[in-house]
């Protein structure tokens, strides 16, 4: 039985599986495009031809270019490839970089987001929907007897809340867990916790893309999200007895993959809008990047991203 894809880039590079996934994909569509057929062979001998070097040099659009690049590479890398070829391949790779960013800063990108405020103002108002939506079908009142179905509306409702109370961050609430100060202090401190002190109550965020360069962080829990939290926390309990706030049809807690579609469905069925998380977090930002009281360089890291980032991707055009 031949091996899948992904578990090759995973084994030769240490890939993380989901990165490796997005990589096996991009290589398996360049050899559809090249040669008209599925690929078959997970030794990738087509990475080192000359027709699949100037397939990818050609591709117009620079963010693809740069992507297949750099999905060629690893594949090179996972099957030892020639160092030549990879070295061409990484070649292209820098060189769209540098001309992405480039284009970014030249003033010709259009901005998806012209009036962002107010794209913005809908993100934050949105909660107050889905609230009439429990209020009307009387879920508090079900409690642990909530359907999986139900849970998801639940889940909308505090993410929303979330939203409205804190910096969009990436998908690091699919890990977050409502624990007491004792259990945090108990745990090993890898994951993402709500810390339910007392009074106090801390989001302790450990495991999110950039902690190697920001470290953990920790961020006051406000006050509406605190009583939303609170809420739906006896809930929360009898699903979870670890206390996973963001839970699958199964009960049991969301992959990134899978807390992103859910994201995708709460925009969808809210605000009948195709958003991501990333959209979220580009609406938020360009929101910063108009006359406001609000600091973006305090806001960049309350997002977990470097300055730099929110000034090339996200800056609304005037």
């Amino acid at each position: 039985m031949k091996t899948e894809l992904y578990r090759v880039l995973v084994k030769g590079n240490n890939n993380k599986e989901r990165t490796a996934k997005v990589y096996a994909a991009t290589l398996r569509r360049i050899h559809k495009e090249v040669y008209k057929k599925p690929l078959d062979d997970e030794d990738l001998p087509f990475l080192r031809t000359a027709k699949v070097l100037n397939f990818v040099k050609k591709i117009v659009n620079l963010t693809r270019r740069k992507n297949a690049a750099t999905a060629v590479v690893q594949g090179l890398k996972a099957t030892k490839g020639p160092a030549k070829t990879i070295a061409k391949f990484r070649e292209i790779m820098m060189q769209s970089d540098k001309d992405y960013q480039a284009f970014l800063v030249s003033g010709k990108r259009k901005r998806p987001f012209k009036n962002a405020e107010a794209a913005w103002k809908e993100v934050i108002g949105l909660h107050k929907k889905v609230a009439k939506e429990i209020e009307a079908t009387r879920l508090w009142d079900l409690g642990s007897r909530v359907t999986p179905g139900e849970y998801r509306v639940l889940n909308a409702w505090v993410f929303l809340k979330w939203l409205a109370a804190l910096p969009p961050r990436r998908l690091e609430y699919a890990e977050t867990q409502l624990v007491t100060k004792k259990e945090y202090e108990a745990s090993d401190k890898t994951g993402n916790y709500i810390v339910m002190g007392p009074r106090r109550w801390t989001w302790q965020v450990h495991k999110y893309k950039t902690v190697h360069k920001y470290g953990s962080q920790v961020f006051a829990v406000p006050g509406p999200l605190k009583a939303a939290l609170n809420r739906i926390r006896p809930i929360v309990l009898a699903k979870s007895d670890k206390g996973f706030l963001f839970l699958n049809n199964k009960f049991k807690p969301f992959t990134r993959s899978q807390f992103s579609t859910f994201v995708k469905w709460v925009f969808m069925k809210y605000a009948g809008k195709s958003w991501t998380q990333n959209t979220i977090r580009s609406i938020k930002v360009s929101s910063v990047w108009s006359p406001t009281s609000e600091s973006p360089l305090k806001l960049a890291s309350a997002m977990g991203h470097d300055i730099t980032t929110a000034l090339l991707h996200y800056q609304q055009i005037s």
